[in-house]
């Protein structure tokens, strides 16, 4: 079959998931077409003609109108930058389905229904293109029931793509193919929403809510019942169940709250109704205390009351013997005291589920099932046991998957410590240990639903584990390394306590750009594989320094940071900065200096320093200036107080983008940057842009001429500013305080006037040390060392 280039998708549905799956879309640069059936009591279409078409028009796409914008005024945003709403079109189910029908892809995202289904589905058929590939976001009807009422050449296109809410932040993407669906259909989609929507995809079977949430949610209901059964509170299982057991920070009742109890009941219901065969089917009923909550309207976050409620400053948690909201309390549980220093995941989890408290007990209860049902089902709902462990990380945001956590506890004690309780052993783990295997992955091979051994699918992308452990370590010390990626490309790869910036990481800066020099390297990627980028600088060192009085020191070490990322922008070979995650402070201020960056869509860069008292001193307010006035001449006359207004906010009010498209809202990012929608793939594509600025023969840029800037008056605007924010309250002295220094070095110092990029740093460097030596601004870094939050004083 043709090969034709999905470039516009239409979603039919504009509730939650189908307005998601439309600004994901639209992030990622596609055309959408977002339909939804027409309002009752909406008038008659007209002809384009008619002068009341506009309006018409507008009546008749109400559904999708306002779908889209509660959509876009949710918080967080399920789309990367507003403007990429532009590439939504909006329009009806009646007057819409001839360019629906143009679509290279169409979603289906209505509700979960049959007949609404197969009437949408009857409208498609009739208007679709022979090329167009048509697929249905459910989890809860199968594909073969949507597809019996179907064509062949239809269901030769038919699939299902089941996202995870809220898509633009959730992974996994389970793929379902019918018995018709054409194997390349497949792979294109699976491939494109792979390498263009960044996500992790799954091929799953044609079993009622495929692979994560079926698992998932048995998971929750075994919790609850556990809970409840066994007399423990509600908050003491979040505490257990958060991140000391490898989940997320909402835990069990939490993530309820979050998804929304009547959502939850749905998805548990539906596995009740339709898995008569499940001999678990009985955890899937709907327990009495949610299902009174769901009656009474409880039904979590989205009412204002779940399992938790805010009211005023405090969040109380439900107590259902008292049926009443109840201040939270500190779990006593000595297995959480007991491995609190625990680091690797699997260790910690073995540990709590080995101990004999109420905590140890309730972990191993509720582990033991979920590993017990997952083994059961390989074979039912997938094939192998990566793919049940990938559906659980993505999809439920574990950081281990039932199967890696068989191993990480031992098959072998599992099944002896199952058998000692007298019970049942799922035979899969009995085989294995009877083919003389000890885990379900072992030298890159993982064990099949066939009891086979396969070869663990990579994953896409370039990962520095791979670089390290082909032995391809170049240079290290405590905080970095250098990593040869091939084709005479380094990476210089952060490794300190959340990636912070400090003198280790500056020498192997240092030490690659002097390789590239002497050794004939290509060029360098900055890039880790850490859960961020950096955080910034290391602020114990800045702590202490200052306390001691080690002015000196201090000097040489931000003298250090900016000479080293000047020597970034202006190598003779390219430096490509890669950034994913939390990119603040110096981390941000590195990823500024590069050549190009290549960000992860969930990218979130900030220059953060007026938390702690002080102002980007890396070149992050000097890289802010140049960029205000870029393509302003000299000789011009231009209000440049209002030019640089922009990034006097940006610094002085801390903004963090909310991702990588914000970063280029916020000047963090520049248009010939590159966001990479699948962060596996950041490494690679950014070594790609390293050897492509090779190939066009890069050269550094120009040094900046003479800047022009306002001084003394320009600093008068912008305390006059701040003064007016300390009247009304919402700055504090300190804040004008470092605000004032922000202003100075922005507006080229009290003088003014012509300033190079140097005077611009020596500016910032003189402001930063200063700031250093006030004593609201070493509270404010004690504050954040202590606490993590910010003070302001």
């Amino acid at each position: 079959m043709s090969q034709h280039r999905i470039c516009t998708v239409g979603v039919v549905g504009a509730g939650v998931m189908g307005t998601g799956i439309a600004c994901h879309l639209a992030s990622a640069g596609l055309d959408v077409l977002l339909v939804d059936i027409v309002p009752k009591g909406a008038p008659d279409a007209v002809p384009v003609s008619h002068p009341s078409f506009a309006a018409v028009r507008k009546a008749r796409n109400a559904v999708a109108q306002g779908g889209l914008d509660k959509a876009l005024a949710l918080k967080p945003a399920p789309i990367h930058r507003l403007t990429d709403a532009t590439r939504i079109t909006l329009g009806n189910l009646r007057d819409d389905l001839a360019e629906l029908g143009r679509c290279d892809w169409i979603v289906e995202a209505v509700t979960e229904r049959l007949d609404i289904k197969n009437a949408v589905f009857d409208a498609i058929e009739a208007h679709r293109l022979p090329h167009t590939i048509v697929s249905s976001n459910t989890s809860g009807i199968p594909l073969a029931t949507m597809a019996a009422a179907r064509s062949a050449e239809f269901r030769k296109h038919f699939l299902i793509t089941h996202f995870f809410n809220p898509v633009r932040y959730m992974r996994l993407l389970e793929i379902v193919a019918g018995a018709d669906t054409d194997p390349t259909v497949v792979d294109r989609i699976a491939a494109f929403c792979s390498e263009e929507l960044g996500k992790g995809v799954v091929h799953a079977k044609d079993t009622i809510n495929f692979i994560a949430n079926r698992i998932g949610v048995h998971d929750m209901m075994q919790a609850v019942q556990a809970t409840f059964g066994g007399g423990y509170r509600i908050d003491e299982v979040d505490a257990l169940f958060g991140e000391p057991m490898g989940r997320p920070k909402s835990a069990v009742f939490r993530t309820a709250d979050v998804v929304g109890l009547d959502t939850l009941g749905h998805v548990a219901q539906n596995c009740h109704d339709n898995l008569q065969h499940d001999p678990s089917r009985g955890v899937f009923a709907l327990h009495p205390v949610i299902a009174a909550m769901v009656a009474k309207g409880a039904i979590g976050q989205k009412a204002g009351a779940g399992f938790y409620r805010k009211v005023g400053a405090d969040i109380l948690v439900l107590d259902p013997a008292k049926a009443d909201y109840v201040p939270q309390q500190k779990a006593d549980l000595p297995c959480l005291e007991a491995t609190k220093k625990v680091r690797d995941t699997g260790a910690r989890i073995a540990a709590i589920c080995a101990s004999d408290d109420r905590g140890g007990r309730l972990a191993w209860q509720v582990v033991s099932h979920s590993l017990c049902y997952a083994a059961e089902l390989l074979g039912e709902i997938a094939d192998d046991v990566v793919s049940i462990d990938r559906a659980m990380r993505w999809g439920f945001n574990w950081q281990m998957g039932p199967f890696e956590l068989w191993d990480a506890l031992g098959v072998a004690l599992v099944v002896a410590r199952l058998q000692a309780e007298g019970r049942k052993v799922p035979q899969v783990a009995l085989d294995l240990l009877a083919a003389g295997r000890t885990r379900f992955y072992a030298d890159g091979t993982q064990t099949r639903a066939d009891r086979s051994q396969a070869a663990v699918p990579g994953l896409p992308g370039l990962h520095l584990a791979d670089v390290r452990a082909a032995g391809r370590v170049v240079a290290e010390n405590a905080s970095a390394q250098l990593l040869d990626l091939g084709d005479r490309v380094l990476c210089l790869a952060f490794r300190s306590k959340m990636n912070a910036l400090d003198d280790q990481i500056i020498a192997m800066g240092w030490q690659a750009l002097e390789r590239i020099d002497r050794d004939g390297w290509a060029g360098l990627v900055v890039g880790n594989d850490g859960a961020n980028f950096s955080v910034g600088a290391n602020l114990g060192f800045i702590a202490q320094a200052s306390a001691e009085g080690r002015w000196a020191e201090m000097t040489a070490a931000v003298q250090q940071f900016q000479n080293l990322f000047m020597a970034f922008k202006y190598s003779h070979a390219p430096v490509v900065a890669a950034p994913h995650g939390m990119t603040l402070g110096g981390g941000c201020e590195i990823a500024m200096h590069s050549a190009r960056t290549v960000a992860a869509a969930e990218t979130y860069m900030g220059l953060v320093e007026v938390g702690v008292g002080l102002l980007p001193g890396a070149g992050g307010t000097k890289e802010l200036t140049l960029r205000a006035l870029h393509g302003i001449p000299a000789d011009t006359r231009a209000d440049r107080v209002a030019l640089l207004q922009r990034a006097f906010e940006t610094i002085a009010l801390a903004k963090v983008s909310t991702g990588a498209g914000d970063a280029r809202n916020l000047a963090f990012l520049r248009d010939a940057d590159v966001i990479a929608f699948d962060a596996d793939r950041r490494i690679e594509v950014a070594k790609r842009v390293v050897l492509h600025l090779v190939a066009e023969r890069w050269r550094p840029p120009a040094r900046p001429d003479h800047l022009i800037l306002p001084g003394a008056e320009g600093i008068a605007v912008f305390d006059m500013a701040l003064y007016a924010f300390r009247c009304a309250g919402q700055a504090t002295d300190h804040d004008c305080t470092v605000g004032h220094e922000i202003a100075t070095v922005l507006c080229g110092g009290t003088a003014g006037g012509k300033k190079t990029e140097q005077d611009l740093l020596d500016l910032e460097r003189e402001s930063f040390l200063r700031l250093c030596g006030l004593e609201r601004t070493r509270a404010r870094i004690a504050h954040m060392l202590a606490t993590g939050k910010p003070l302001r004083n």
